[in-house]
């Protein structure tokens, strides 16, 4: 018959429980873009077309030296990309221990109304139906004070 261990055995910290005893040397760390590239960023305004162009390309590559890769880069365009990268700069990124392991970052945060890319993504046209052109419109502006000052425009 099976004998059940012992409390004493089982606070003992050599009892192996799996993945739960792994994960203490495994917890997630997390940076910025900002961090890893460690570089000022000029204006979008201050590039020339070609110049934006290297940069985004010198961008990618130092990344990708760090096993990060900007999805969008190579979807939008250029200036739509670069302005991405300077809104995501001090958004936590994940780093993984795994050096095979590649993060992925897609610069999609699920608002829609505020996104860099939401002239050029088909799930925001979803999403937004009839709404999508006027948010297209007003995409430089943050929703909630579009609200707010509609409301004082009714009055």
């Amino acid at each position: 018959m099976f004998k059940r261990p012992s409390d004493n055995n089982l606070a003992n910290d050599s009892f192996d429980w799996g993945f739960e005893a792994n994960a203490r040397h495994a917890a997630p760390a997390f940076t910025t873009l900002r961090q890893l590239l460690q570089r000022e960023l000029p204006e979008a305004a201050a590039l020339s077309e070609t110049a934006l162009i290297a940069l985004l390309n010198a961008i990618e590559f130092e990344l990708l030296q760090h096993r990060i890769r900007v999805d969008f880069l190579d979807s939008l365009p250029a200036r739509v990309a670069y302005r991405g990268i300077l809104q995501m700069l001090d958004s936590p990124v994940e780093m993984n221990d795994s050096s095979y392991q590649v993060t992925h970052i897609d610069g999609c945060d699920s608002a829609c109304e505020s996104c860099f890319q939401l002239a050029h993504c088909s799930v925001a046209r979803e999403i937004l139906g009839n709404e999508w052109r006027l948010a297209v419109d007003q995409a430089g502006i943050n929703p909630s004070w579009s609200a707010l000052f509609a409301r004082e425009d009714e009055e």
